[in-house]
C-alpha cells in the first residue's frame, strides 16, 4: 500500500473542491522537503486569471494506517532540517492525514508553519538536524470555504512574515522601536463578518509590530480570540443634548457589551435573536456618578436615548425606576455642594466611603450648608481634620459664644477671624492664616485654595516679620512641589507668582535672593530666557557678601563648576543648608530640591 499516493490524493480531492484553489500535489516529488505546492487565488472560479494569482504555498503530505480515526488534533514528528528548508521559503503547509487499512475512512490533519512560528522551533536547536521536533496538528476542516479560508490567510501572513525569515525573533517582550501594531487576514467572499474582528473568533492570526522603515514585523501568534474591545468616537445624546462623546464595545462570540460613563452598559446576543439588556450601577468617582446619574434621569425621562445616531428606546419597567434615581442624584449632589463650600479640589472615591466617612459628610452639611453648629469635644487648636474616604480637608472648628460645647465649622480658607501674628518682642503683627501652611499641610489636604492663598498675602501690609513668613512660605511651597514628583503643577504655579510678587513689591527681601527664587521657580517649568540670564549675570558681577548667592546664580545658568568653587568656600553648616535648598536640585547628582533659598 502506497501511504504517501492515498494521502495526497485525500489532500488533493479535499482542495479540488474549493474555488480559489489549484493544487499541484505529487506523491513522487523529489523536492527535499515538499510533496508540491498549492496555488492561491484572488477570485473564486474554475479557471482563474494569472493576474488573480496570490501566491504558491508549498505543501508537504504525510500518510499512515492508524485505528483511530476521531481524534480532534495528533502530534507528529518533523525534521529539524525540514523545519529550517520551511522557513528559507517563507512557510509551508504540512499534512498528515490518517486512513484505516482498507482506506474507507480517512481523517486530513494540518498545520501552518510560518517564519515565526519556524523561527522559535529553531531558537534553541543547535544539535543534528536530523533529529525531530514534535509538532500538533489540527483537523483539516471539510467545508470548501473553510479551507479556502486556511490558505487564502496563510498566503497572507507569508507575504506579511517575507521581512522575518532573515530578522531577530522579535515578542510584546522586546524593546520594539514602536507602538504600532496590526494584524489581519484574507478570506472568500463567500464570507460575511458583522465586524472584521470576528473572524478571529475562529480563526488564527498574527499581531505584526509595524517598524518606522514600514517593515512589519510578527510579534505574536493567536490560535484565536476569546473577547476584544474598542472604544469608538461617536456622541451619546438625548434630544440633542450630548453626555458622552465614545462608548466602548466589548464583543464575544456570543454577545456584543456597549459600555459608556463609568457604570452604564446595554448588552445583547450576537445572534440578536435575544432582547437587549440595559444595566446601570452607580461607581466611580463623585464627579462619575454625577455624570452617569444625570444622564440616567435625563434618558428615562425622555423614555429614549441616541448613541451614534440610532435611538435606543426604554420600556415602562425601565423608567419605573425613576423616581429612586432622582433620589440618588440628588444625594450626590447634595455630596458636591458640601465638598465645594470648603473648596475641596480632589474627587471623593465614593467606592470607599465608610460609616465614619457618611458621618462626617452629613456633619459638614449640617455646619456648612444649613450653618448650624456642631457639639463637639474642644481642643487647645482652632484647625481640625476631617477625613473623608480619599480626601483629607483641613477646617476652622471655632466654639459659639453662647456654648462653648458647640462649634461653628468653617472653611480654612475664608475664616472669619482676624489673623495675626507676634515678633521676637511679642508684639503683633498683620499677616494671614495662610501663611500658617507647611510642606506636609499641602501635600496632604485637598482644600486649600490657592487663588485664595495669593489673594489674601497681598492684602497684608509688609512688614520685615511678615517679609519673613511670605519667604517661609515660599519655601514650604517649593518643598511641597519637589516632594510631589513635580506632580503638582498648581504649587509650582502659585510658587512662581508669589515669588514673582515679592521680587517686585517686597522691599524687605534682599533683592539677589529674591531674583534668585523667582527665576528658580521658572526653571522648573521652562528654559530661562537670554534677558532672564542677564539677570542672574548681573548679580555675579557685584560683590556679594552672601557666597551662596554665586552659587546659586551659577547654578541657575548650568555651569556646576563655578557653583562648585563657590560652594565649597562656605562654612560646612552653610554647606549643609544650601544643601536642603531646591536651587540645589540644578548641581549634578546633587539630592532632590527639598527647601528653598532664602535670607539667612
Amino acid at each position: 500500500m502506497d501511504s504517501e499516493k492515498i494521502a495526497t490524493n485525500h489532500v488533493e480531492l479535499a482542495i479540488s473542491k474549493t474555488g480559489h484553489l489549484v493544487s499541484h500535489i505529487n506523491s513522487n516529488d523529489k523536492e527535499p522537503s515538499w510533496d508540491g505546492d498549492v496555488e492561491v487565488y484572488k477570485k473564486s472560479g474554475h479557471v482563474h486569471a494569472k493576474a488573480d494569482l496570490i501566491l504558491k504555498v508549498p505543501v508537504q503530505v504525510k500518510g499512515h494506517i492508524k485505528p483511530n480515526l476521531k481524534k480532534k488534533s495528533i502530534k507528529y514528528s518533523i525534521q529539524y532540517s525540514d523545519l529550517r528548508n520551511y522557513l528559507y521559503v517563507g512557510g509551508t503547509i504540512f499534512f498528515v492525514v490518517y486512513f484505516d487499512k482498507e482506506d474507507e475512512h480517512y481523517t486530513i490533519y494540518y498545520v501552518g508553519l510560518l517564519p515565526f512560528d519556524l523561527k522559535k522551533m529553531l531558537k534553541d536547536y543547535k544539535g543534528d538536524f536530523s533529529k525531530c521536533k514534535s509538532i500538533e496538528l489540527k483537523v483539516f476542516p471539510t467545508k470548501k470555504e473553510d479551507i479556502d479560508d486556511i490558505f487564502l490567510n496563510f498566503a497572507h501572513h507569508m507575504n506579511r512574515q517575507r521581512a522575518a525569515i532573515n530578522s531577530a525573533l522579535l515578542s510584546f517582550d522586546s524593546d520594539l522601536p514602536t507602538n504600532t501594531i496590526s494584524l489581519g487576514y484574507s478570506t472568500s467572499a463567500a464570507k460575511h463578518y458583522d465586524l472584521p474582528l470576528d473572524y478571529f473568533f475562529d480563526h488564527e492570526t498574527y499581531i505584526y509590530a509595524v517598524l518606522p522603515q514600514k517593515v512589519e514585523l510578527p510579534i505574536a501568534h493567536l490560535d484565536r480570540i476569546e473577547l476584544f474591545s474598542f472604544t469608538r468616537d461617536a456622541p451619546i445624546s438625548i434630544d440633542s443634548k450630548v453626555y458622552f462623546e465614545s462608548y466602548t464595545v466589548t464583543r464575544s462570540k456570543s454577545s456584543t457589551v456597549i459600555r459608556f460613563g463609568k457604570g452604564i452598559q446595554m448588552s445583547f446576543s450576537t445572534a440578536q435573536s435575544l432582547p437587549t439588556k440595559f444595566n446601570f450601577t452607580l461607581s466611580g468617582t463623585l464627579s462619575e456618578r454625577i455624570k452617569d446619574a444625570e444622564f440616567m434621569v435625563a434618558a428615562l425621562s425622555a423614555h429614549h436615548y441616541e448613541i451614534n445616531g440610532g435611538k435606543i428606546a426604554f420600556s415602562e419597567a425601565d423608567c419605573a425606576n425613576l423616581p429612586t434615581l432622582q433620589k440618588k442624584l440628588s444625594f450626590l449632589l447634595d455630596v458636591k455642594k458640601t465638598l465645594e463650600a470648603v473648596h475641596a479640589t480632589a474627587d471623593l472615591d465614593c467606592s470607599s466611603l465608610s460609616v465614619t466617612d457618611n458621618a462626617n459628610l452629613s456633619i459638614l452639611r449640617a455646619a456648612l450648608i444649613d450653618k448650624e453648629p456642631i457639639k463637639m469635644c474642644s481642643s487647645q487648636s482652632l484647625l481640625r481634620s476631617c477625613h473623608i474616604a480619599n480626601l483629607e480637608l483641613l477646617l476652622w472648628v471655632v466654639p459659639t459664644e453662647e456654648n462653648s460645647e458647640y462649634h461653628n465649622i468653617y472653611d480654612f480658607n475664608y475664616v472669619p477671624l482676624i489673623y495675626r501674628e507676634f515678633d521676637k518682642n511679642d508684639k503683633e503683627y498683620p499677616s494671614t492664616h495662610f501663611v500658617m501652611l507647611n510642606k506636609d499641610a499641602m501635600l496632604k489636604y485637598c482644600n486649600i485654595d490657592y487663588n485664595a492663598l495669593l489673594d489674601a498675602v497681598q492684602h497684608v501690609p509688609f512688614s520685615e516679620d511678615y517679609s519673613h513668613s511670605l519667604n517661609a512660605l515660599l519655601l514650604e511651597m517649593l518643598k511641597a512641589y519637589d516632594e510631589s514628583k513635580n506632580s503638582r503643577i498648581e504649587l509650582l504655579s502659585t510658587a512662581t507668582t508669589l515669588a514673582l510678587w515679592i521680587k517686585d513689591s517686597d522691599p524687605y527681601t534682599e533683592h539677589p535672593i529674591a531674583i534668585l527664587n523667582y527665576l528658580q521657580s521658572v526653571k522648573r517649568s521652562r528654559i530661562l530666557t537670554s534677558t532672564e540670564q542677564a539677570e542672574i549675570l548681573s548679580l555675579i558681577e557685584v560683590a556679594q557678601d552672601n557666597e551662596s548667592i554665586y552659587v546659586g546664580a551659577y547654578l541657575l545658568l548650568d555651569n556646576p563648576v563655578a557653583a562648585k568653587i563657590h560652594f565649597d568656600k562656605l562654612p560646612e553648616e552653610s554647606q549643609k543648608f544650601f544643601e536642603s535648598c531646591p536651587i540645589y536640585h540644578f548641581m549634578p547628582n546633587g539630592q532632590p530640591t527639598i527647601s528653598a533659598l532664602t535670607e539667612g
